[in-house]
């Protein structure tokens, strides 16, 4: 099972339906939160009327659509589009990066409806909420059909045998020359490859048209000129597929008859204005009430913490909504005095309680060095620039954040910050940067570990779909930095390829793709195993306009690299010695070049061009720097620079590591 039970005395199951479910219908409290409403308490749930399902899917496939489409009909009827999708960061990139949930009503059931992450970088994410649920809607795009990300999602979905899964055909509305069938056959194809069971193999088929808000069960219904309207038969799947939760009686109802042995698995934990430390996590037995004591175990049994409930609450739309008393098999948000939960930790009321068993998230694979801003420019923009505000910051982080490890040096000057991917990292930075923190990050390095005595490094599986133009040069591409071509197979003028790879040889292969395909190839990788590890492949990369004065740049100093170059920073940027202002492209040269673009004139005599930029994302950015570079992070700019900023201290300790490696 996904999240194993600790031994107990009994277990009663609770329905006459094919399978157990629980889906978190609070854990999204983060995008989501909004004030409590105290208008009414929502009562106890039996857990024969709680259905609790994820949806999952490939990025673009209509996921958060969907679920928008899936909260009008259930009675939350707003005009916002990507409601779940809350987040700044999720609206600007157009992609779900926090799992989210809300509560719904259909009939005399309740409905956790829960979005979910489409990419393997957040997939500590989708595990977390995966540990709650039983039941899953897999969204397939009609046209294009199960995609890399797909199989990354229902892969993590199947790892429980007890999950129900649900397929919607989406976009059924978009002009395709797909037969009935053919789409069918490739999601049962993938079902199969990952060693689905046979009840899961036994899963019902929708199509719909989330866009314009409808799904029906038939392909011929989808494509016939007849109206159609409502989500009522995903609805009713959703009731009758999917089991409602099973109960664990752990026997000390007598001992413990307030709560009746009550424990919950601690799934996410957050800081919510006005309500404090709160854990949301699904109840496997017994109730919780406001104002009752509970105790914390950890996975090894061990009482770790103790304190009071402040409240007890779900999520309702956009609204937090709080509860009078919440029972087994329902998923909630206990707020509590006196500690701050863990992830994976179990809160009880009874100290007899055993805790609940979950199953291990995958490792991190890569980490940046952050450490104060020490440019000539720091302290300018932001309000946080010291470690210690670094570290608070990263701590808090990585307490709600289960995907995210944190290590202060040995010289207490800096922290690694460990994740499972350039974009994760790259998204905690930005939000870091716009809350007012300013910062210097290393170049990202893979993480090693030591096993018997022997050093070894990550390596990850990867698929790509491209053009099948682009093909060979991702075959020259993944070959050249040591990885093995695994599979490659082509149709209707798209390729699909598997690579295995070292993680650290990876670094920066993303960021490639985009340029190379003009954004059009999909890259997925997941962590696949560790193995002895290899020195890395040589990462050749193009020189740089290294800044050798400092003020305000010039126009006319910029307009004349950027006819031999792509520029970084616009005209007017302070800039100062040491600092990246563009990478050189004419010539195709590997040195760096000393310019000075801070000239002031008399006599503007000379022409300006218009200053393009080309501009990066984050994890773009650090997946960009070479050993000796670092990235300057603040409020108002990202900048790339070298470590040592005087010319003639670089030159000196290139001599020094060439004479070192003589």
């Amino acid at each position: 099972e996904h999240c194993a039970r600790a031994p107990v005395s009994t277990m009663r199951s609770i329905g006459a339906l094919r399978r157990a479910v629980r889906a978190p219908s609070l854990w999204a409290a983060r995008p989501l939160a909004t004030p409590v409403r105290h208008a009414s308490l929502v009562p106890d749930v039996p857990a024969e009327k709680l259905r609790n399902v994820a949806i999952i899917a490939h990025v673009d496939h209509g996921k958060t659509t969907l679920v928008d489409q899936l909260l009008r009909h259930g009675g939350l009827s707003t005009g916002q589009q990507r409601l779940m999708d809350s987040n700044d960061l999720e609206r600007e990139r157009g992609i779900t990066i926090l799992a989210k949930a809300t509560r719904i009503q259909y009939g005399d059931h309740i409905l956790n409806i829960v979005d979910t992450p489409g990419h393997a970088d957040f997939g500590g994410e989708v595990e977390r909420v995966l540990s709650m649920v039983d039941g899953v809607v897999l969204v397939v795009d009609l046209v294009e059909g199960p995609k890399t990300q797909t199989k990354f999602v229902l892969q993590k979905a199947l790892l429980n045998p007890k999950v129900q899964p649900i397929v919607v055909i989406n976009k059924v509305d978009r002009p395709a020359e797909r037969q009935e069938g053919e789409v069918e056959s490739e999601i049962f194809d993938l079902f199969c490859a990952l060693d689905a069971t046979e009840e899961q193999l036994d899963y019902p088929v929708f199509y719909a048209s989330a866009k314009n808000g409808w799904c029906v069960k038939t392909f011929n219904e989808a494509r016939a000129n007849t109206e159609k309207v409502g989500f009522d038969c995903l609805f009713e799947a959703i009731v009758n597929q999917v089991s409602c939760p099973e109960v664990i009686d752990h026997g000390i109802s007598e001992t413990d008859d307030k709560m009746e042995g009550f424990s919950m698995l601690v799934s996410q934990v957050e800081v919510i204005p006005g309500l404090g430390n709160t854990a949301t996590g699904k109840v496997y037995s017994g109730h919780i009430r406001k104002g009752e004591k509970v105790f914390c175990k950890n996975l090894d049994g061990e009482v770790v913490a103790n304190g009071k409930v402040k409240d007890v609450t779900l999520q309702r739309g956009v609204t937090r909504v709080p509860m009078g008393v919440a029972g087994a098999g329902d998923v909630v948000s206990v707020s509590v005095s006196g500690f701050m939960p863990i992830w994976t930790w179990t809160m009880v009321s009874n100290q007899k309680v055993p805790p609940i068993a979950c199953r291990a998230i995958d490792p991190p694979l890569i980490s940046v060095v952050m450490s104060v801003n020490n440019s000539p420019l720091a302290g300018k923009d932001g309000k946080h620039n010291t470690l210690n505000a670094l570290g608070e910051r990263l701590k808090k982080e990585a307490a709600i954040n289960v995907a995210i490890e944190l290590q202060e040096s040995e010289d207490r000057d800096a922290f690694m910050v460990k994740g499972r991917g350039e974009m994760q990292l790259g998204v905690l930075l930005e939000t870091m940067r716009r809350e007012g923190y300013e910062m210097t990050l290393s170049p990202v390095q893979v993480v090693l570990q030591e096993v018997d005595g022997q050093k070894m490094e990550p390596w990850e599986s990867v698929m790509v779909e491209c053009d099948q133009e682009h093909a060979s040069n991702f075959v020259e591409k993944i070959s050249g930095i040591g990885g093995d071509v695994q599979d490659m197979n082509s149709a209707n003028g798209r390729s699909t390829l598997k690579f295995e790879v070292a993680s650290q040889n990876f670094i920066g292969v993303r960021t490639w793709a985009k340029a190379m395909t003009g954004g059009t190839a999909v890259v997925a990788s997941e962590f696949l195993e560790l193995r002895p590890w290899q020195p890395a492949a040589p990462r050749p990369r193009n020189g740089v306009f290294v800044s050798s004065g400092s003020g305000p740049a010039q126009a006319v100093d910029l307009t004349k690299l950027q006819k031999v170059g792509n520029l970084f920073v616009p005209e007017n940027t302070p800039v100062y010695v040491g600092m990246i202002l563009g990478e050189i492209t004419s010539g195709a040269t590997a040195e760096d070049r000393d310019v000075n673009v801070c000239k002031q004139r008399s006599n503007n005599y000379e022409s300006a061009d218009k200053i393009n930029i080309k501009s990066m994302y984050m994890e773009q950015a650090m997946a960009f720097l070479a050993p000796d570079e670092a990235l300057e992070v603040t409020p108002n700019r990202v900048a790339i620079r070298k470590k040592i900023l005087d010319a003639n201290q670089r030159r000196i300790e290139a001599k020094n590591l060439a004479k070192g490696r003589m």
